[in-house]
């Protein structure tokens, strides 16, 4: 997991599907508050935003149904 610097702690951004599900499943566990909250939740949004980005690029774009029929 990646480091994002806070000034009272570093978050740990999940930078695989499974570590994404791990923080996901703690992050529903907890019982955390306020910027400690917010911290986990952003920390999960940017891993997610990065692993859709990066999933998106890597496969070829959907093909048109009858694209070929032209």
């Amino acid at each position: 997991m990646a480091n994002v610097a806070k000034p009272s702690e570093a978050i740990q951004i999940p930078q695989t599907p499974q570590e994404l599900e791990q923080a996901i499943q703690r992050y529903k566990a907890s019982d955390l508050r306020g910027s400690e909250l917010f911290g986990q939740w952003e920390a999960i949004r940017l891993a997610a935003l990065a692993q859709a980005t990066h999933d998106s690029t890597d496969s070829k774009p959907d093909p048109v149904p009858g694209e070929d029929s032209y």
